[in-house]
């Protein structure tokens, strides 16, 4: 396909990271594509909109409204110059499409352009104002920087077809790890960096609160901030002045007013610990930056963000939502949903933690630094956005323009049953959402013209759809398109659900297309070749889409509506089954990595102990002595790990490819490791598996060819206990003995004797 041509749309000046997304994002796609910008952003300065005072209610007269349809830019020789800016480039330059930066000041445009049109919409919470959405229905196609934006916004009413996810991205030639780099605020110090505006959304306040309280004044320990906030509506004109006013003055805070850019770079790769706790982002550019430049990042576990963050970093857990002011977003009054609120006890303990135990914490954001770098460049940002144009091109959505009949009823099964009702007369639908095997009324509702109805209720279940008491459709796969989205990062998660996707292809004899973090497992593999792959974010036309995952509200195993059944209480296949209505057995097709030429010439016993969490975990010390009582007996020991693990007189092959991971585990005499994805691997791949895991039951993981080495004797499968909820985010998780001495003693109970002693019994 030829260059496509692009009128984008969109603030091009400051640094905001509104700003910043629409200058990387056009920089990097106008490799790609002949790009004319148009920039919003109008007045000499912040102070104003014009040369004169404007009232904060009514943005801009119809003067202005036109004035800014031709472009016209009073400060224009103030603007960078990575692009040029043109007056009206529509007249001169016919494009292919356009593509808007979305934010709500600039709405009232939203209507005004030469060709199709797609928005670029970044958004912090659940629901968007409904004047501005209206003018988001319009466009031909909405892209989004998260999967979870993209939920919120199809649950707010926006079409799944018409919506992609294009995610924002780093700078890798800026932000990347570099021990040279020192300021003089971090050298010798152990310090936080927290940046950002100060305001609610932020949660400034509550982060210097936390540092404050946690630390004790004799402790080496500095926060540095860079938070100042002209714009505040609190009264306050200075981080001086709210740190007063807050009772927060304390010497081991640092401030520094807008840094320049160059300064903000050094302190993101020299500081020690890079903090962000907000209520909500739409994707957080200063945290990717922080990762990207391999410095420990802590983090709230909520919205945009976790596109990049989720399985990184440190995450600070939600104690819950909470609704947002209207007033938040000024210049609407509208419902906008809800922020999430971060448990700021949990920060604490996340920052003693990083503090604590900093090597661990630094070679693990080293690590993720690589992977950030490498799936968020701008450069394979710009590529994703490329593709995706291609594709809208391709497809024309905007020529089929839809036509509705009077009372069209529309019904999907996109994330649960859905009925909608399109047409200009007055008229009522009762619509019964119904269990055809039990006969079960789910879920009634009486609704009129353009109005629309779901079940809550996201799993499989056979539906039967009336409206005033008449059958209308009835739930039939057979020949159509099914979209199975595996909803973690996990390999094991991957792993264990992957097969059921197939299964339910057999038994609906439909089209199915899967979505995983790992599709490189699958592609390729003869079990899977009637399978379509895409990657998360992407959409397909299909007839019905299934979400499977652990799923839980108000942090709780409580979501019902999307695991029907709690899902430490069952094995991890099962959910799966459940959410798929299939019947549970333990399944899979195997991962056929060719058996190649031995890795080494002597016989060999591999070790994987790498584990997600802290109470997955088996000792160093208790792998060293296993390792001993194995080499005594001839043998070998080779560890496979993610990062560098040291034990004398032991092999670490970390960070191969996986055909080479294979061939070791292929050749191996046994395997020994933890309730972690590589078991899951060495058992896909056909291979015994011995396991050192009290954390969870038995059958909680797979049950052939496995031996699992528990105690007993000792505190147990705290993960299958329903009273307790596993807190993925806390490294240190132990419901029962946490700061104890007997933290994680179902782990460090199982000596290494007693695994030896099963090992010697296959070897």
């Amino acid at each position: 396909m030829s260059r496509p041509k692009i009128y984008a749309h969109g603030s091009y000046v400051g640094d905001t990271g509104y700003n910043q997304h629409t200058r990387d994002f056009f920089r990097h796609l106008d490799k790609h594509a002949d790009i004319k910008v148009r920039n919003f952003t109008v007045g000499k300065s912040w102070d104003g909109y014009n040369e004169n005072a404007h009232d904060n209610e009514h943005y801009f007269n119809e003067i202005d409204k036109k004035l800014l349809y031709k472009q016209i830019l009073w400060n224009s020789d103030k603007t960078r110059g990575d692009f040029p800016l043109y007056p009206d480039a529509s007249k001169e330059f016919k494009p292919d499409v356009n593509i808007v930066l979305c934010e709500t000041n600039h709405h009232i445009f939203y209507d005004n352009y030469d060709g199709p049109k797609i928005a670029y919409n970044v958004w912090e919470s659940t629901l968007q104002p409904q004047q501005y959405f209206n003018k988001l229905k319009e466009f031909d196609e909405m892209w989004v920087p998260s999967k979870w934006q993209r939920d919120c916004t199809i649950a707010q009413g926006y079409d799944p077809k018409k919506i992609k996810v294009v995610p924002e991205g780093v700078d890798v030639n800026t932000f990347f790890p570099d021990k040279k780099v020192t300021h003089p605020l971090t050298k010798d110090k152990f310090t936080f960096f927290l940046a950002g505006r100060w305001d609610y959304r932020k949660s400034i306040k509550e982060v210097i609160e936390t540092f404050v309280r946690t630390f004790n004044n004799n402790e080496p320990v500095e926060l540095i901030v860079s938070v100042d906030n002209p714009f505040s509506n609190d009264g306050l004109k200075s981080t001086e002045e709210r740190l007063k006013h807050y009772g927060l003055e304390d010497n081991r805070i640092k401030i520094l007013h807008f840094p320049p850019r160059e300064e903000y770079i050094r302190l993101l790769k020299s500081c020690s610990v890079f903090v962000s706790c907000a209520r909500a982002e739409g994707w957080n550019l200063p945290l990717i930056e922080a990762m990207a430049c391999g410095t420990p990042s802590i983090y709230s576990d909520c919205s945009g963000q976790l596109e990049f963050a989720e399985g990184r970093g440190i995450p600070v857990r939600i104690s819950h939502e909470l609704p947002v002011s209207a007033s938040t977003y000024n210049h609407f009054n509208d419902n906008v949903g809800n922020y999430y609120e971060p448990d700021f006890n949990d920060l604490g303990e996340k920052m003693l933690a990083v503090y604590g135990d900093y090597e661990k914490y630094k070679t693990f954001a080293l690590v993720e630094s690589e992977q950030i770098r490498e799936e968020f460049s701008w450069e394979r940002i710009a590529e994703i956005g490329l593709e995706t144009i291609n594709d809208f091109l391709e497809r024309k959505p905007w020529i089929t323009e839809k036509t509705f009949k009077k009372n069209e009823i529309i019904v999907s099964y996109l994330d649960g049953p859905r009925v909608e009702v399109l047409g200009d007369e007055k008229k009522e639908y009762f619509v019964e959402f119904i269990n055809k095997d039990t006969d079960k009324v789910i879920h009634s509702q009486t609704i009129s013209n353009n109005m629309w109805v779901a079940s809550s209720k996201k799993y499989y279940i056979p539906w039967v759809i009336k409206i005033n008491g008449e059958v209308y459709d009835e739930l039939n796969f057979e020949g159509k398109t099914v979209m199975i989205s595996l909803e973690s990062r996990a390999l094991g998660d991957t792993i264990s659900w992957a097969p059921y996707a197939i299964e339910f292809q057999k038994k609906h004899k439909c089209k199915v297309v899967l979505s995983t973090f790992r599709n490189n497992f699958f592609e390729g593999l003869d079990a899977y070749k009637d399978i379509t792959f895409i990657n998360p974010g992407e959409s397909h036309n299909c007839h019905a889409v299934y979400r499977i995952g652990w799923f839980k509200k108000n942090d709780k195993w409580e979501d019902k509506d999307k695991n029907p059944n709690q899902p430490n209480l069952i094995p991890l296949q099962q959910a799966a089954t459940d959410i798929l209505g299939l019947e549970y057995k333990e399944l899979h097709y195997g991962l056929t990595f060719e058996k190649k030429e031995r890795p080494i010439e002597k016989e060999y016993v591999v070790f994987g102990p790498n584990a997600t969490s802290g109470c997955k975990e088996w000792d160093y010390n208790n792998w060293v002595g296993l390792s001993k009582l194995i080499k005594e007996l001839g043998y070998e020991v080779i560890t496979l790990t993610q990062k560098p693990f040291h034990i004398d007189g032991v092999i670490n092959v970390w960070e191969e490819p996986l055909d080479v991971v294979a061939n070791y585990l292929h050749h191996a005499k046994a395997f020994v490791g933890l309730g972690s994805g590589l078991s899951w691997f060495n058992w896909a791949l056909g291979n015994y598996t011995f396991m050192v895991n009290g954390f969870a039951r038995p059958d909680h993981e797979f049950t052939t060819n496995i031996t699992k080495i528990y105690n007993d004797n000792t505190c147990i499968f705290c993960w299958n206990d329903e009273v307790f909820v596993f807190d993925g985010g806390d490294w240190d998780w132990c419901p029962v003995y946490k700061g104890t001495k007997k933290q994680h003693i179902c782990q460090r109970s199982i000596t290494p004797l007693q695994v030896f002693q099963q090992l010697i019994t296959k070897i």
